[in-house]
């Protein structure tokens, strides 16, 4: 874990028995699960930032039934496409719990060093289950737990980031592999639980990187039982938006074929 930076000094962390300290003294104990927390107070939002253990149950078990398949495998081919033949230092920045870069790991070079980060500690705990053999990391995408140019390739789906981070802990050849939703991802979930649906300009979430490359991934997958039903939608923020009267219309959910409609937007940095 030579990439590792304290987030207090941003100095180097070297492990000293069970722990990471830096020149500082700063120190930070490796939990029995194995994942290190560098998530500092000032950079919590609340005492439990990040997803909920209900809504990271259901992401884990709808995953892993492969329906969102086609996008992990798209990610990993992007990786495969990136990478020279050197080891490269790895980073899924709000990894959640782990789904996506446990599979690169499971396909790619044994020799690159992967990270996974994310603000909520019970999504760290989970991802650990996946496997030891990643860098799970509790931390801040705002505070990133990593040395400057350090990163070779960061995996950024579904989740907020900040782009001066980005450009902090990225090499200067790096690249992003930034994945977002389309206007008509899952729109036949929003179909069910709003009554208009409002298109947004996705102008906002471009990076100020240089656009390598930029391709939609579009196809439709049936969901075969309630249980996957009620698994995407409470993975997702519209379980948190439903009204009172449209709560009873998840219970008659049996079956459905939804759209997957992802942008992947790969930058390099320059």
């Amino acid at each position: 874990m030579n990439q590792l930076a304290c987030p207090k000094c941003k100095l180097p962390l070297l492990k000293q028995g069970n722990s990471y300290i830096c020149q500082n003294r700063h120190t930070y104990d490796i939990a029995k699960q194995k994942y290190l927390n560098l998530l500092l107070n000032p950079d919590k939002n609340s005492n439990h930032p990040g997803d909920n253990k209900d809504s990271l149950t259901s992401r884990r078990d709808f995953l892993n039934k492969g329906y969102y398949n086609s996008i992990s495998d798209t990610l990993n081919q992007s990786v495969v496409t990136l990478k020279n033949t050197k080891a490269a230092a790895i980073l899924d920045l709000g990894c959640g719990e782990g789904y996506y870069l446990q599979r690169l790991r499971s396909l790619a070079d044994s020799n690159d060093i992967y990270y996974g980060i994310d603000i909520s500690k019970i999504a760290i705990q989970m991802a650990t289950k996946y496997t030891k053999e990643i860098n799970w990391l509790v931390g801040n995408s705002k505070n990133i737990p990593l040395l400057d140019n350090s990163i070779d390739i960061i995996l950024a789906l579904f989740t907020v980031v900040n782009h001066q981070e980005l450009d902090r802990v990225l090499k200067d050849d790096g690249f992003i592999i930034h994945v977002t939703a389309n206007p008509y991802h899952l729109i036949e979930i929003k179909s069910l639980l709003y009554d208009e649906i409002y298109v947004k300009d996705d102008t906002y979430l471009r990076l100020p990187f240089h656009q390598v490359n930029r391709f939609d991934l579009k196809n439709t997958i049936t969901i075969i039982d309630h249980l996957d039903c009620l698994n995407l939608i409470k993975m997702t923020p519209h379980y948190y938006h439903i009204k009172s009267d449209r709560r009873s219309v998840i219970d008659t959910i049996e079956n459905l074929d939804v759209t997957i409609d992802v942008k992947f937007t790969i930058y390099q940095k320059n």
